[in-house]
């Protein structure tokens, strides 16, 4: 900021990771039912006495060590006083005057820049409770397990500058903590918690401005966002020329503000004085000694290793050391296969690449660091292929298991056999003679085929490097063989194709304007129609013509079938020299041309047809070969390289073929719509708040301002209703989850409507099922190629069952029943899928009356029960594919329910207007599209039916 200095300081508050609580013998783990880990001590029962947990004392002084600080030979506890629920003894025992750990500081790099950031003092207390919000049954609960759980907390002075330097410092601390082995830090679980101390004052001031605290904060990245809308929020009141107040308030991640929660108090307030029940703490030089010698490796001296004695780049060792479960992995596999660099590529290729896609949690990782060490080792001494290593790797990670034992089951083991190897390549060479001949004529692209047959068929024989090598050898002999071949295989190497004995496209009937002296006049009559398959049939022994991509050619010497694909079609052309005067010598697959012939028909083709040409000519060439095999039935390729190579991969028909089915899918949905007099809407994506809550929401910067991408059109859609009745969208919609599995994407096209007088979420439910089933029957007319292209499985819909989530729950888990559970996993999703087909031959079902603290605030809650919401989902073949439900039309109902959620009305000032002016009982429900195609298709990767994907990972094309 340039008008301002922004002043920082932090206190950030971690749990120790020892066995037993501070002052009594409870356990200290994470988790466990309520109230069974506490005792009479940690309760403040009357009559007993804290002792104070030597490992607590030991850890503090630890965890000073690694931050760089004194210790402090002599210190005291204090009482600090307050009442709450969830402080039973109504004081927090702590210290304020004679901390454990004294000054110290913390280096930070913040874009290049080096800074120290100074710790004032690190002080021991204890935890407190928690209370437990049951919004099902309205109540809440005090949980006394945490009570007792040892705390550091370490305070900075003012040093830091931005939200930058924050967050550095706190993932500074996180790590070094963990490195020095007390604390987890595992800040979604509250082990670690930051508190934000923010101020600002003008650059040539001398005297700090008026600060607020920004309490319990759990996400680094929602300290950086909570420091830059304070300091907009307090500059914005200084140059209005008011007063920033001394208060403490809550950062809100879902609405990205913070809001005031009380007047700031003052040590004062708390009434601090000597803890009576606990002598001081008085250490030694021997006893600090002793502690300091039992500091582990920390990760400055692990860097400096990995880079002076390993040889490992700087950002590799960087990456390695910043988790250090995977840093002490790492140091692990070292002990079985002493070969750093090999390590640290695996690792940090396919290991990493499984923990980002959520495969591997390395809290609980299936193989140990011996097992992976000796996979890497018989990658690199050539005993399995580098590309069996990552499908052995798989298996590790999935099932568990030796990876020797994996490889051998497999057929993985590479036992070498130079005689064996180039009898293979020999008969694959002679089996693949089309192909050995491409490749003697220059077209060097069929390699990769022939080597994939090579290592197919020599799998266990050789590595593919041998392989590879003999193969090579053996086809540049052959491409040596005639002078000709070799000056055509020059050519292609050099991108030179010759075409010139190609006849070009000139067309002489295309439109030209009329000229109106310095005027061209542009007419509607005749527009430029595109062919169909249609078109074909319908001239049947006459002449057709028609322009599109040369898709595969088959020479069969006197005659050549060349298949031409056309938008929507491939249609299979026959060349004869007698028939045809133009020449195909040059002729390539991925050239686009313009065709005439006579349709002739011909049973055995796909299409029942054929087009006899008597006319083929060049209208544009590629520069480049298509790096997919483009003309085969199906890509054979992973999912990535489909992704990777979208621009190639999309011109294959079957691949095409989906995304025709997803235009039917929209195309269904508008036709219904519109007989059905609902209003097509196009809300705004750029939106100043959420509608569906949570920190699942992208956030930008709207010329200044906070903003964020828009995750659903639900606000918009139930103002529309007041004047429309009713409405729908088709439209992007934008999810920040950071899930990498294979039914989650974070851009996804959403099918949503709204209607207006409604008597129950029921009008809702079948207006869907009247709509798919118009869409199933409008892509089984306008869509016959593309469902049998894709052999695609239509259902029929006629009723759809329909279960409460607390009767399915109680289906699915018997006694447990609903009040535990707030939603539905995806294996209770395709556990009752499999349910309703069994039961009602049904490939979908309906979960209805979802707890009503589950829905946003938003949906209605029941009359009858209103623990229940009128909320339902709609699973199709075991997938959650729609969420709807009643929403609530009174505004005074309304603002109650925002209020109970913890919400300010006044946020919603827009929103509450349309409810303010009155609206009728309405509903509605949302798709995803990528969804509901995937599971008509039988899919199991919803970035399959996704046109270019964007999830966690991906960002291109």
């Amino acid at each position: 900021m340039e008008k301002w200095r922004t002043v920082i300081g932090l206190e950030i508050h971690a749990e120790l990771l020892t066995k037993t609580k501070i002052f009594c013998n409870c356990s200290a783990e994470f988790g466990g039912a309520p109230n069974t880990r506490c005792c009479p001590v940690c309760t403040g029962m009357p009559g007993t006495l804290p002792i104070i947990n030597q490992q607590a004392v030991e850890y503090a002084v630890k965890a000073g060590y690694a931050l760089n600080c004194g210790i402090n030979k002599f210190s005291v506890f204090d009482r600090k006083n307050y009442f709450y629920p969830d402080l039973p003894k109504a004081y927090q025992i702590s210290q304020l005057y004679r901390p454990i750990v004294g000054p110290g500081y913390v280096p930070i790099e913040v874009n290049g820049q080096k800074k120290n950031i100074r710790i004032n003092h690190i002080h021991l207390e204890e935890d407190a409770g928690k209370l437990v919000h049951d919004a099902f049954n309205g109540i809440s609960m005090a949980d006394y397990n945490r009570c007792g759980i040892p705390l550091i907390e370490i305070v900075t002075e003012p040093d830091i500058a931005s939200a930058e330097e924050a967050m550095a410092f706190v993932e500074q601390i996180s790590l070094l903590l963990q490195y020095a082995g007390v604390c987890d830090c595992k800040m979604e679980q509250g082990s670690l918690r930051c508190d934000v101390n923010i101020s600002l004052m003008r650059p040539d001031a001398t005297e700090f401005g008026t600060r607020a605290e920004i309490k319990n904060i759990n996400s680094i990245k929602s300290v950086g966002r909570a420091i830059k809308y304070e300091e907009k929020r307090q500059a914005l009141l200084l140059e209005a020329g008011k007063k920033v107040v001394q208060e403490t308030r809550r950062y809100n991640a879902n609405r990205d503000k913070t809001t005031s929660m009380r007047t700031k108090e003052n040590a004062n307030d708390y009434r601090y004085f000597p803890e009576p029940d606990i002598l001081q703490v008085n250490l030694t030089d021997a006893q600090l000694d002793e502690i300091k010698a039992k500091l582990p490796e920390m990760p400055s001296s692990r860097f400096k290793r990995y880079t002076e004695e390993y040889g490992i780049s700087e950002i590799d060792a960087k990456t390695l050391i910043q988790t250090k479960i995977i840093s002490d992995f790492f140091e692990n596999a070292l002990k079985r296969y002493n070969n750093p660099k090999s390590v640290a590529v695996f690792i940090l290729g396919e290991f990493m690449r499984r923990v980002n896609l959520g495969e591997i949690d390395i809290n609980n990782i299936s193989f140990t660091p011996e097992e992976f060490a000796e996979l890497v080792e018989m990658a690199d001494t050539e005993k399995v292929s580098k590309n069996d290593a990552k499908t052995v790797f798989r298996a590790m990670v999935e099932e568990g298991g030796k990876p020797m034992d994996i490889a051998k089951s497999n057929g993985m083991i590479i036992t070498v056999d130079t005689a064996k190897v180039e009898a293979g390549v020999d008969e694959i060479l002679a089996a693949n003679a089309a192909q050995v001949e491409q490749y003697k004529n220059g077209e060097t692209k069929v390699f990769g085929f022939i080597m994939g047959q090579c290592t197919k068929a020599l799998k266990g024989v050789a590595t593919p490097k041998i392989i590879k090598e003999i193969l090579e050898s053996k086809l540049k002999a052959a491409a040596a063989s005639a002078a000709s071949d070799a000056e055509k295989k020059e050519d292609v190497k050099d991108n030179v194709i010759d075409t010139s004995k190609l006849t070009k496209y000139e067309n002489a009937d295309k439109y030209v304007p009329e000229n109106d002296g310095k005027m061209l006049m542009i007419d509607t009559a005749d527009v430029k129609k595109e062919f169909m398959l249609a078109d074909a049939k319908a001239n049947m022994g006459k002449e057709v013509e028609f322009s599109g991509c040369v898709h595969r050619i088959k020479n069969m010497g006197s005659i050549a079938f060349i298949v031409v694909r056309t938008s929507r079609d491939v249609i299979q052309t026959v060349y004869s020299a007698d028939n045809c005067k133009d020449s195909i010598e040059g002729l390539r697959e991925g050239f686009f041309v313009n065709v005439k012939g006579i349709v002739k028909e011909n049973p055995k083709d796909f299409n029942g047809l054929e087009i006899e040409l008597n006319s083929i000519k060049l209208i544009s060439t590629n520069a480049a070969e298509l790096p997919l095999k483009i003309s085969q039935g199906r890509l054979n390729c992973t999912i990535e390289v489909n992704l990777d190579n979208r621009a190639a991969s999309l011109r294959n028909p079957y691949e095409r073929a989906i995304f025709k089915l997803q235009e039917g899918l929209v195309q269904g949905m508008h036709k219904f719509m519109q007989a059905n007099n609902f209003t097509e809407i196009h809300s705004p994506k750029i939106v100043a708040q959420g509608a569906e809550g949570g920190a699942n929401i992208f956030r930008l910067d709207y010329f200044g301002k906070s903003a964020f991408l828009n995750q659903s059109p639900q606000f918009y859609k139930q103002m529309a209703v007041a004047f429309f009745d009713r409405v729908y969208e088709i439209a992007p919609v934008y999810r920040a989850e950071k899930h990498a599995t294979s039914r989650h994407i974070n851009e996804y096209i959403g099918l949503d409507f709204e209607m207006g007088y409604i008597d129950s979420m029921y009008d809702v439910m079948k207006m869907e099922i009247a709509m798919l089933k118009s869409i199933f029957e409008y892509i089984k007319e306008n869509y016959q190629n593309e469902l049998k292209i894709l052999e695609a499985d239509v259902p029929e819909i006629k009723e759809v069952p329909s279960i409460k989530f607390a009767d399915a729950i109680e289906l699915l888990r018997g006694g447990e029943g609903s009040g535990k559970k707030f939603d539905l996993d995806p294996e209770d999703e395709v556990n009752l899928g499999k349910y309703a087909k069994e039961k009602y031959d049904s490939d979908f079902i309906f979960v209805t009356h979802f707890p009503s603290s589950k829905p946003p605030f938003y949906a209605m809650n029941s009359r009858e029960d209103p623990r229940e919401a009128y909320k339902f989902d709609l699973l199709f073949r075991g997938l959650e594919i729609t969420s709807g439900g009643q929403r609530i039309h009174d505004y005074n109902e309304q603002v109650e329910k925002m209020k109970a959620q913890g919400l300010d009305p006044d946020d919603f000032k827009n929103y509450l207007e349309a409810h303010k002016y009155g609206l009728p009982p309405h509903g509605g429900l949302g798709i995803g599209l990528e969804r509901l195609l995937m599971k008509l298709l039988n899919k199991n990767n919803i970035r399959e039916t996704s046109l270019f994907p964007r999830d966690i990972n991906r960002l291109l094309p």
